[in-house]
């Protein structure tokens, strides 16, 4: 018989598979770390969104808050947030200091993640003169 005729042999199929196999690994783990990767952008947007939310709502409202560290909880996106204001004077009496930390929350255990975004912003007074 002649070679044309005869097709491949077995090594040469094993070694295309072994290639095969290297490359489909090599895409699969790319995959997903973009999966994962994407997963953490969603995650970080979120928590920016609420960080901003959360400001809003401090800027909109007649109070004005005390120094110190206020806890809350938010739900965005079917999902739980921690969220940690923490308020510090500035040389204004008139202005607070706002830093506000969101992290996933677990409600069941109680238990706040990671922070994720941490905003910094500033409240005026309502009515003070600056």
């Amino acid at each position: 018989m002649r070679r044309a005729n005869r097709g491949f042999t077995l090594i040469e199929v094993l070694v295309a598979l072994a290639i095969f196999g290297v490359v489909a690994l090599t895409l699969l783990n790319s995959s997903r770390d973009q999966t994962r990767q994407a997963s953490a952008l969603e995650d970080r947007l979120l928590a920016h969104w609420i960080a901003l939310n959360t400001l809003t709502d401090l800027q909109a409202s007649s109070d004005y808050p005390e120094v110190g560290v206020m806890d809350s909880t938010a739900v965005m996106a079917g999902r739980d947030w921690f969220v940690t204001i923490s308020v510090s004077s500035t040389p204004s009496p008139a202005v607070r200091h706002l830093d506000i930390s969101v992290a996933p929350y677990d409600p069941i255990a109680g238990k706040a993640g990671n922070d994720l975004v941490t905003e910094v912003g500033f409240l005026r007074q309502r009515g003070a003169g600056l």
